[in-house]
């Protein structure tokens, strides 16, 4: 009995933790997200946006629906080739980006090295509408444990 409750014990200390995990991400992202719309943080946030790799992507995808204009519509990311299984950084690649739908599209790929609509430059609402959900069905399944994440926003 006491090993029973000791493993329940365990399991919910060990889930607690896991929602608080996800909570805390999904809050650093958001702010993040928020500073993409400030010229003066807008880099930095790219960056440690950028940062998170495929952990973020999820929470990243939740935000695909902020059509917010951002602070500054530049955005300046490494240019990574992927040759024989490997990543190389070879100059930068050059956005202006109209708002957060767009940045995060592009840091999307960035991430991913996938895909879909090219709205990077600014777009229309009917093309980004296209873009959030090609991206939301492949969260989901990238990502089946976070479904509801990746439908979010």
């Amino acid at each position: 009995m006491k090993k029973l409750v000791l493993f329940v014990t365990v399991t919910a200390v060990l889930l607690a933790g896991c929602g608080t995990r996800r909570t805390t991400l999904a809050s650093q992202i958001s702010t993040l997200v928020d500073q993409t719309t400030n010229s003066q943080t807008e880099a930095e946030a790219f960056l440690r946006l950028e940062s998170y790799g495929e952990n973020g992507v999820p929470y990243l995808v939740s935000h695909l629906g902020d059509m917010r204009p951002l602070g500054d519509k530049n955005m300046t990311l490494k240019n990574i080739v992927i040759v024989d299984s490997k990543k190389t950084e070879q100059g930068q690649r050059m956005y202006s980006p109209e708002v957060v739908h767009d940045a995060v599209a592009a840091l999307l790929s960035q991430i991913t090295g996938k895909s879909f609509e090219f709205v990077y430059n600014g777009s229309d609402p009917a093309t980004r509408a296209t873009n959030r959900k090609e991206w939301q069905d492949w969260c989901v399944k990238t990502y089946p444990d976070q479904k509801s994440i990746c439908k979010k926003g």
